[in-house]
């Protein structure tokens, strides 16, 4: 699965920003809630509020996954905050999220999650493309560049 098929323009926020991780946690779960694939979206955004609660899911090197499996979507949907200034989000190497993919997928879908979640790690590994991103003036420019480089 690419993530440029989950990952519509309208589920692309540039220079979101936030009191904190939470406050941009929910400004993302209310971005998707018009996508027909979320049936219940406070149901969404208790689940991905509490798995932020377990363990940070910011991975480092400027990136968080905040994810959930619930029953408060019918299929796996994708939403990405851009942050050129960066969100604190305790993340493993103590740094800013500047790149956040909120990830959701109905229960008991493992396999498409992590392929997921693998791909992005993949995609984003690569620092000029992170910052090509980081610095995208559009929802259109952005999902463009990551149909590009999943060509590669």
């Amino acid at each position: 699965m690419k993530l440029s098929d989950v990952l519509t323009e309208n589920r692309i926020l540039i220079n979101i920003h936030g009191k904190d991780k939470y406050d941009v946690l929910e400004k993302m779960v209310h971005a998707v809630k018009t996508s027909e694939k979320v049936k219940d979206v406070e149901n969404l955004l208790k689940k991905v509020l509490e798995r932020e609660k377990i363990k940070s899911t910011g991975i480092g090197g400027g990136i968080g996954i905040p994810h959930a499996q619930t029953s408060g979507v019918t299929d796996i949907i994708a939403c990405l905050g851009v942050s050129e200034s960066g969100v604190e989000f305790n993340s493993l190497d103590g740094k800013p999220v500047h790149l956040i993919f909120l990830i959701a997928t109905r229960e008991r879908t493992n396999n498409t999650y992590l392929g997921l979640l693998s791909r992005i790690a993949r995609l984003f590994i690569d620092e000029s493309f992170k910052q090509k991103i980081i610095q995208s003036t559009s929802p259109e420019e952005i999902i463009n560049l990551i149909r590009e480089k999943e060509k590669e």
